[in-house]
């Protein structure tokens, strides 16, 4: 088992500064505590794109003058952040790293929004892409679907952008930190019918790091590790055409299944899900156990999914409020997670927040890496 000891992010959001610049600000306070990292990765998945930057993980290193040390960067679009926590893990528990060093990040606001759909909707098939799907029209399919077959109202799946700008509002680092009640969210202009802007996040620059070490190592660092007791990921086909049924989320189900059999716990005190649109929060809760297959959309009419609720998710003010710089998400989500386990989230802080779950998706469900965190070997 690996534990996390340290944790730094940036403020997410239109940031000035650039790509160098974000990783520095969220690492540098983790480098200066500790003197023995002996590997890096870069959670990063569009600096070329972005920033025509390429070798970004070397020239991370060598940024922070770490230029000796190995360092290898990972990219699996939007899941990147929970992909690079499973290669650390994998790392540590092989005997080829002691500390690893996980920065996540991304500077987003280089392009218009129209561009930065484009692009990143390119980790769609080329078949799909030609008939003009991209991300945002595929949760307005979702969000259609889900609502006739399951006959869930529109203010209930809103609810979920309510929930998480309440929860975002109370986190220092969130891109949108306000609060916004249900007229606020259906009144918001229409990106993909029937979702609204507020129902999508919004395009973020930001930075997250971790420092992760053997749970038998874990003590030296700090008091209060928070150890990583289940990772496990699943995949999906990319063309979502092929796919039995668009509500069926088989790459989180799987990885949560897995990774709660690897963690060996039944149940967890908090998550924190892929939220890149309100639906998929509901839909991903469901797959994973959270809510009730075909009546998740009524644990939010009833606050069951909020921080004093019965299942609270995204505390953090999820991907919707927080932001979404996609290498920095997966990690952000981590860091939530230490921060709750440590009693350590401040207004949004859970009761009871012993074991928490995180799940970090790329594309539409593409693949998922589910990561179970305990205050516990």
């Amino acid at each position: 088992m690996v534990a996390i000891v340290d944790a730094s992010l940036t403020r997410f959001g239109k940031r000035k500064e650039d790509v160098f610049q974000l990783a520095k600000e969220s690492s540098l306070p983790i480098i200066r505590r500790f003197k023995d990292i002996d590997f890096v990765l870069i959670s990063n998945s569009y600096s070329g794109e972005f920033n025509n930057v390429s070798g970004i993980n070397n020239l991370i290193s060598s940024y922070l003058s770490l230029d000796e040390i190995p360092s290898i960067r990972i990219d699996n679009t939007s899941g990147s952040g929970g992909s690079a926590i499973l290669v650390a893990k994998s790392l540590i528990d092989s005997g080829q790293a002691r500390a690893i060093l996980v920065i996540g990040v991304e500077k987003m606001s280089t392009m218009k929004t129209r561009e930065v759909t484009s692009v990143i909707s390119s980790l769609l098939p080329p078949r799909e892409r030609s008939i003009g799907i991209s991300l945002p029209s595929l949760a307005s399919i979702m969000t259609k679907i889900y609502m006739r077959r399951y006959g869930a109202s529109r203010e209930a799946i809103a609810e979920v952008s309510v929930k998480n700008h309440w929860n975002g509002a109370r986190n220092p680092f969130a891109h949108i930190r306000k609060e916004i009640t249900l007229e606020e969210v259906l009144s918001s202009p229409v990106v993909a019918d029937p979702l609204r802007q507020y129902e999508f996040c919004p395009i973020s620059d930001g930075a997250a790091s971790v420092l992760i070490t053997s749970d038998e190592e874990a003590l030296s660092y700090t008091s209060k590790p928070v150890f990583i007791k289940g990772v496990a990921m699943g995949s999906d086909s990319s063309h979502i055409t092929d796919r039995e049924d668009i509500l069926e989320m088989k790459a989180v189900k799987i990885a949560g299944e897995l990774a709660m059999k690897r963690a060996k716990v039944e149940r967890v005190d908090f998550a924190e899900l892929h939220d890149m649109a309100t639906i998929l929060e509901i839909v991903e809760g469901e797959a994973l156990g959270l809510l009730e297959k075909g009546k998740g959309w009524t644990y939010y009419l009833n606050g069951m999914t909020g921080v004093d609720g019965e299942i609270p998710i995204n505390t953090s003010g999820g991907l919707n409020s927080k932001g979404h710089p996609i290498g920095a998400s997966g990690i952000g989500q981590v860091i939530e997670g230490f921060l709750q386990i440590r009693g350590e989230a401040g207004e949004r802080q859970v009761k009871e927040a012993r074991v928490g779950l995180t799940v970090s998706m790329a594309g539409f469900g593409n693949s998922a890496t589910a990561i179970v965190l305990g205050d516990e070997i």
